[in-house]
């Protein structure tokens, strides 16, 4: 059933399906057609659900943190990192590829020598580095886009807003029409999808109204 705030869970897509008659559909195979559709939807407004932060307690010695997808940072890029923690607040500057390579790629991170207050950060084979590694206890906020899990266990909810709920249905439907060779039914699927994306264009366009910054960068002059 939907949770305390109306959002639907896999139980209920997969449930939404079996009653739009996908019973001849494995378990396995309408969860993958909703998972299709969910990541359809999710790419199409990353901005706000993608972004996330996290705050961290690093220690002397600590290897670099880990951004692969999983625990403890399940990271898809870095927007940035600060130290949020006195006597040493400060933002990170984001160090060259250059610099990383020649001063830092091949130190001992875990050596006393090396350890002073982390002025840079860079991100390299999957793992957060902070340059230089830190000499004493630290608090960082690493700032993010958030990677996509699919939904597995039946009470899993989309990371996206719940008023997007209906349009992951109808992207889950053009799939599963699709894979039954439903084409004309897919078809009107996907104009249902079309109109909501058309829908939430219109409130995602803009990050501030009165900033007037757009979220995406107008480079069609370019």
């Amino acid at each position: 059933m939907p949770t305390a705030n109306g959002q639907l869970q896999l139980a209920d897509y997969d449930a939404a399906l079996l009653a739009r008659g996908f019973d001849a559909f494995q378990p396995a195979e309408r969860a993958q057609m909703i998972n299709l559709g969910y990541r359809y939807i999710a790419r199409k407004f990353p901005f706000f659900w993608e972004r996330s932060s996290h705050v961290y307690i690093i220690n002397p010695g600590d290897v670099p943190l880990s951004i692969q997808g999983g625990a403890p940072l399940t990271a898809n890029s870095v927007i940035g990192v600060d130290i949020t923690a006195d006597p040493y607040r400060r933002k990170l500057e984001v160090a060259t590829q250059e610099y990383f390579r020649r001063r830092w790629q091949y130190q001992d991170y875990t050596a006393q020598q090396n350890r002073a207050i982390p002025s840079r950060y860079y991100v390299y084979a999957g793992s957060l580095y902070l340059l230089p590694p830190p000499q004493a206890q630290i608090t960082v906020t690493v700032f993010y886009y958030q990677y996509l899990a699919d939904m597995i266990a039946t009470t899993d909810t989309p990371v996206t807003p719940q008023v997007y709920d209906e349009a992951i249905l109808d992207a889950a439907l053009v799939r599963c029409h699709r894979r039954a060779h439903e084409l004309q039914l897919a078809g009107e699927a996907q104009a249902r999808v079309d109109d909501a994306l058309d829908d939430m264009l219109s409130d995602d366009i803009w990050e501030m109204e009165e900033l007037q910054e757009r979220v995406l960068p107008d480079d069609q002059w370019l």
